[in-house]
């Protein structure tokens, strides 16, 4: 069976990080009725959201999730290398110190040693959101994907790849589900799941029936020309 492209790390963060989120989350004054790309719609979307970035005195918060989320997203693309070499041109040293272009054919020797150097030229994260659906009520049943236009900015047509963690566990309901791959995921606390942003990997968020569902969720995105070809 060929491969989905959806990955999930169990344990990428630690239950303590977890707990730090869900308890400032509900502490925050800054928790706003989730939106999608056209605004609050809780027919497409029902939640609670808050957005770290737009909050200095979470910064501490963030900048640690920041720290485990390198790492697993230098793993995902360390699987699915095309991603690094495709869509921009990557010229690294070779053994003779000439600068030679990223293939599939000299990628192991050239740029698995450079991989965190790499990701770290190419990508960026997005603002990172915390969410709670509400069980019985919340979630997001709208089919949908990462990438659509946004009025003044492009950042959304940027996206790579998106990101969640499962903040805890939910028991029964509160899936992610993704249309053309049938399979649905089932949130565990502290386990991250990475897929493509593009409509090949449309997907929604069940309600949760046993517990109310936390996750934080981002992207990675290209970073902007103006750095990738200065």
């Amino acid at each position: 069976m060929s491969n989905d492209f959806i990955e999930q790390y169990e344990d990428a963060i630690p239950s303590e990080l977890c707990a730090d989120l869900i308890a400032a989350f509900e502490a925050h004054p800054g928790k706003r009725a989730g939106a999608t790309g056209a605004g609050v719609d809780v027919d497409k979307k029902n939640s609670l959201d808050l957005m770290l970035d737009h909050h200095p005195e979470l910064n501490d918060l963030k900048q640690t999730l920041l720290q485990h989320t390198f790492s697993h997203i230098t793993r995902y693309f360390e699987k699915y290398h095309m991603a690094l070499i495709g869509a921009v041109s990557v010229n690294v040293p070779s053994e003779s110190g000439e600068l030679v272009c990223l293939t599939p054919g000299n990628f192991d020797v050239l740029g698995t040693p450079r991989l965190s150097d790499i990701v770290g030229y190419l990508f960026r994260s997005g603002g990172i959101n915390l969410q709670k659906y509400t069980k019985g009520s919340g979630g997001y049943p709208h089919w949908h994907s990462e990438h659509f236009p946004q009025p003044g900015r492009v950042d959304a047509l940027h996206r790579v790849v998106f990101y969640m963690y499962y903040l805890n566990d939910v028991e029964v309901g509160g899936e992610t589900e993704f249309f053309y791959q049938s399979r649905k995921i089932a949130p565990k606390r502290g386990s991250m799941v990475i897929a493509p942003a593009g409509f090949t990997h449309t997907h929604r968020g069940n309600v949760p029936i046993s517990e109310d569902k936390y996750i934080a969720t981002s992207w990675v995105l290209f970073n902007t020309a103006e750095k990738l070809y200065k």
